[in-house]
Formats: structure tokens, sequence, C-alpha cells
């Protein structure tokens, strides 16, 4: 009896569909009402210029105080919209923080009655950020705030096409070319090691997603492709 084995395409299309469900929005909420902050540190988190026009991959921080359902700290997604609890997804690209402050209290004013003590922060991102390149569905520059995995960045970027070849991923570190390392992220998969130190990347970072040699796929290497399958839905279950 002959029995058809998968191929890499669906593979790989099974991988990226994992990388797609792990790209969740980028927005927290703040449970609990903070203590104010002084200007001193209001100053040092929002680096904008009054003018300065929010744009996409900013951080904003919106506060309302004795009223913590609102508090939210979230990053403005490509299409240029923030996700504000109960009020529901905002457009600010393109506002200045004074415009931005004004319709999110109209917006406000349904729920909150009298007078609103609002702060609202931007943390302009242009400087923090992780270029992806190569066999990946979006490649771009993608936000970080400190650091983080290059799986997150990667399911940012859409996760990894038929093409691409995640046994040889470089990740070159900043400070020129000649810092970089490459890493064979199937054995991270696989094994669950998804916390390792070896997957940190930082502001400044560039990771590039070669492209395979052989698309033909050797029937020996079935039974790790299982492996590793079962590995990714251990990991991200």
């Amino acid at each position: 009896m002959i029995i058809k084995l998968p191929n890499t395409a669906f593979l790989l299309t099974i991988i990226s569909l994992l990388f797609a469900v792990q790209a969740c929005s980028p927005t927290r909420d703040i449970s609990k009402d903070p203590q104010p902050r002084t200007t001193a540190q209001i100053d040092t988190l929002d680096t904008a210029e009054p003018e300065y026009k929010i744009r996409p991959g900013d951080e904003l921080e919106i506060l309302v105080w004795e009223q913590p359902s609102f508090n939210t700290m979230t990053t403005v997604s490509k299409r240029g919209a923030i996700t504000i609890p109960l009020v529901g997804e905002m457009k600010v690209a393109g506002l200045t923080r004074e415009e931005f402050k004004r319709d999110l209290k109209r917006e406000l004013s349904e729920f909150i009655k009298g007078e609103m003590n609002l702060t609202v922060s931007i943390r302009n991102t242009d400087d923090s950020i992780v270029s992806v390149f190569g066999m990946v569905v979006s490649p771009d520059n993608y936000p970080v705030v400190d650091q983080t995995n290059i799986f997150r960045i990667l399911s940012s970027a859409g996760g990894p096409t038929e093409f691409a070849n995640m046994k040889e991923v470089k990740l070159y570190k900043e400070g020129g070319t000649n810092h970089y390392a490459t890493l064979n992220l199937m054995e991270y998969l696989e094994s669950g090691q998804m916390t390792s130190p070896d997957l940190v990347v930082k502001s400044g970072d560039i990771i590039y997603v070669p492209k395979k040699e052989n698309a033909v796929r050797e029937m020996s290497e079935f039974l790790r492709d299982v492996i590793i399958l079962f590995g990714i839905f251990r990991v991200f279950r």
C-alpha cells in the first residue's frame, strides 16, 4: 500500500496559519488606576512635539483619572487605528495629540458625565524597530518597545512563505553585518524552546529569512516534519 505524504507547501501553509493566529492586537488594558505621573515623567514618556501627528507604530497611553476601565496602553495599527475599551476602534493617524484628545473626550462623554481629567501620552517608535526581509508574507520594519522574541516579529510579518528556509534564518545584531547568528528555527519549534535567549531581538536588529535552495523535501524527513508540527501545536496551544 502506498501512502501519499504531505508536501512542503502543505506543511509551510500550516506553519504560516499558526503564525497568523499569534499576530494578536498589541492593545492591553491597565486594570488599575495608576498613580498620577509627575510632569517630568510624562515628558520622558512623551517624546512627541506639540504639533507632532500620530503615525502607525506609535505608542499611546490613555489615562482617565478615577475611570480606570478606560485606561489603555496601545500601539497604532498599520491602518492608523487603536481600540479603546467600551469605545471601540478609533482612527488616530494624522491627528495631533490635542486633536485626538478632543475626539476622545467626545467619545467618552457618552460614558462619563461631568468633568473629565484625561491624559494622553505619545511615544514615537521610529528608532525602535526591527527590520524583516526575505521570504515572509510582509517584509517591513516592525516596532519594538524594548526586546521581543523572533517568532513574535515573524508573526507580525505574516509568517514565512512556502519558499522560506526556516533552518537558516539570519539575525543581524545592531552594530554591523559582522554581528549575526544563523538560527534553525525549525529546531526551536520542534523542541518548544521558544524562550531561548538566542531568539531575543532588539531595536536595530535585522531578520533575514532566505529562500530554500531545493523545494523538494526528502522522504526521509517526513517523520521529522510530523514531530515539528506536534511541537508547534504544543507551543502555541
